[in-house]
């Protein structure tokens, strides 16, 4: 069953509450996973006062409100419930939805911003392809859509795929690479206008993929990608 944000496998596993809590607990501590991840949004959003930004698997709320701070109009949305409640109950001020990816319930050039972050490697091809059209539609002309997903190419990720040191986490079924994004973004309409390979957390990873300044899809860790929907529209036909 596809989720967005709670990633149900054909396994039954699932983020449950104490998912909900640990995200929440890795925000307000800002453990180095979670400033790597902060900083790597800021740089793609670009979040500026009044910017109307929606937030994809929102799950308990962090990045809207991260982004909230800025002076954005924050929305979040999730398909799961549990994950909508903590946030509305951690974060009152701003607004939650339970929603599809597929199927937003916004009406057309609502949002300025729209940002998935770490929601992509969740969804297959359908959804994933689902999501930019819906993306598109509620951004106004000359909005952006920023994506912040693992690199299939990382050490880690290989690693990883070899169940060597680390396990890949089942429910990562989409892990795209630079060239399939940005194939998917044009045949979406959106032009990309950045795109980075963003360092670790790991300390002596994080040294080697600065000194790479992000040339190596080996030392890139998070492929960061910012797309564009033209300011003009093309004619119908």
């Amino acid at each position: 069953m596809k989720r967005l944000g709670l990633v149900k496998t054909a396994a039954g596993e699932g983020y449950d509450a104490d998912f909900m809590d640990a995200m929440a607990s890795e925000y307000d501590r800002r453990t180095p996973w979670t400033v790597m991840r902060l900083e790597n949004i800021r740089v793609l959003v670009d979040p500026q006062p009044g910017d109307r930004v929606l937030d994809l698997g929102s799950a308990a709320g962090a990045m809207a409100h991260y982004l909230s701070t800025f002076g954005c109009d924050a929305v979040g949305v999730d398909s799961s419930e549990l994950g909508v409640e903590h946030a509305r109950v951690r974060y009152p001020d701003l607004r939650f939805e339970v929603a599809d990816v597929a199927a937003l319930p916004f009406a057309d050039e609502t949002f300025d911003k729209v940002v998935a972050a770490d929601l992509t490697e969740h969804l297959d091809d359908d959804t994933f392809r689902a999501m930019l059209a819906e993306s598109f539609r509620v951004l106004a002309p000359g909005g952006t859509l920023s994506i912040h997903t693992p690199n299939p190419g990382h050490l880690i990720e290989r690693l990883k795929r070899r169940n060597l040191l680390l396990a890949q986490n089942p429910t990562h079924i989409g892990l795209r690479t630079r060239a399939e994004l940005r194939a998917e973004f044009e045949r979406a309409g959106f032009a990309v206008d950045l795109d980075l390979r963003r360092p670790s957390f790991f300390p002596v990873l994080r040294t080697l993929e600065r000194l790479s300044r992000g040339r190596s899809d080996l030392l890139g860790y998070r492929l960061c990608m910012r797309v564009r929907k033209s300011a003009v529209l093309p004619a119908e036909s």
